[in-house]
């Protein structure tokens, strides 16, 4: 029997993406995306903001799981965190906090373009 090659975090993740979805287009909604389905990762991000700071946070996505649980992962630990500040972990942080392998970490750098697009517009 070989083992899982998902931590399980990534698992969870998956399984249960507590911030899928989206937000409906407002004036204090950001949004921005990355990647493409036709080449197997893409990652949409909405976020509601208020007085500089992120109070809400869900994300649409394509890809393995990996691709999906980050997202998911990213989504979840915006709220509350400044605009300034909302991913200090970046790709390489959230491979660490997912255990991905390090031929993933593409699909996670997709995940960390598409917040960069979604806070260009802030």
């Amino acid at each position: 029997m070989s083992a899982s090659p998902y931590s399980p975090l990534v698992r969870e993740l998956f399984r249960n993406p507590r911030a899928a979805g989206v937000i409906s287009p407002a004036s204090d909604v950001l949004t921005g995306e990355a990647g493409s389905v036709q080449a197997g990762a893409w990652v949409r991000f909405s976020l509601r903001i208020r007085d500089g700071l992120v109070t809400d946070a869900r994300f649409k996505a394509y890809g393995c799981p990996h691709t999906l649980a980050g997202a998911a992962w990213v989504a979840e630990h915006l709220a509350g965190r400044r605009l300034d500040a909302a991913f200090p972990e970046g790709a390489a942080g959230l491979a660490q906090v997912l255990d991905a392998p390090a031929e993933k970490l593409g699909r996670l750098l997709i995940v960390e373009d598409a917040l960069r697009d979604c806070l260009r517009h802030a």
